[in-house]
């Protein structure tokens, strides 16, 4: 008689936990004030920006990496990463995950903007961000996802959940699912079986609640809106069959935003 092998269990893989500070007078590079990075990813500062960085294939199924960022009163930064996140399956069907918690205090000001997450065949993943602001402060989070890498066929499936609360006060809780295992996701009411989705959220307390206006616009198989949030910001989202064909779509969101005054003309942070 033999024995199965135990079934394999999420576990941790990689973790970052930075506190950032305003640059010295005159410099615009964020100044790190506590880093410390465990496992396969790593957070470097270059430039004006921080960068994400992997180190080994990850992540596999089952794997998990926390990402916790703290903007202290009046820091600014970008934070992006160097190549997109390539989400692979793993010996079993136990999806992969990834959290990120960000906290702004007053006067700070975030632009969240990595390279795109990819769903190769048969992987499970899941995001959650969550984004805690204090009254005054900025953010703009870029998220681009695509199921499958070209001519991958069927590809995997991506979660990915949003929650920005201001002062404690939820303005945001999103959570979107792409992929063939979830049923909502070939539906009118979810993206219409969409193999790529590009989505941008600012919160700006500077731009007067009243000029953020909601908006569609529409491609041959895309869509974008532009959704208002329930404060200071709005969400913008655009589904296509491909990654470009998303961006296009968004990119036209953000400028109409621009001329309308509904989206801020300087960047939110940089």
């Amino acid at each position: 008689m033999s024995l199965a092998p135990p079934r394999a269990r999420t576990r941790p893989v990689g973790t970052v936990y930075a506190e950032i500070v305003p640059g010295a007078p005159g410099r615009r590079r964020p100044h790190l004030a506590e880093l410390h990075c465990t496992g396969a990813v790593a957070l470097r500062s270059a430039g004006d920006a921080l960068y994400l960085v992997g180190a080994g294939a990850h992540p596999i199924g089952g794997d998990e990496t926390t990402i916790q960022l703290v903007l202290a009163d009046g820091a600014c930064v970008r934070v992006t990463s160097v190549g997109a996140t390539l989400a692979r399956k793993g010996f079993d069907d136990i999806p992969s995950s990834q959290r990120v918690e960000l906290t702004l205090g007053a006067d700070a000001a975030l632009d969240w903007s990595p390279e795109p997450g990819i769903a190769a065949a048969g992987s499970r993943h899941r995001t959650s961000t969550v984004v805690q602001m204090a009254r005054t402060a900025r953010c703009s989070l870029a998220e681009e996802i695509v199921l499958g890498r070209h001519g991958e066929e069927p590809s995997g499936s991506w979660t990915t959940r949003t929650e920005v609360l201001v002062a404690g006060r939820p303005v945001l809780v999103s959570e979107i699912d792409l992929g063939s295992s979830h049923r909502s996701w070939r539906s009118c009411a979810g993206l219409g079986a969409a193999r790529a989705l590009a989505s941008l959220v600012v919160v700006d307390p500077f731009v007067p609640s009243s000029s953020w206006q909601s908006s569609t616009v529409e491609a041959t198989g895309a869509v974008g809106v532009a959704l208002p949030l329930a404060g200071p910001g709005i969400e913008l989202l655009a589904w296509a069959d491909t990654l470009g064909g998303a961006r296009t779509l968004l990119e036209r969101l953000r400028d109409e935003g621009r001329q309308r005054g509904w989206l801020p003309p300087r960047p939110v942070a940089g």
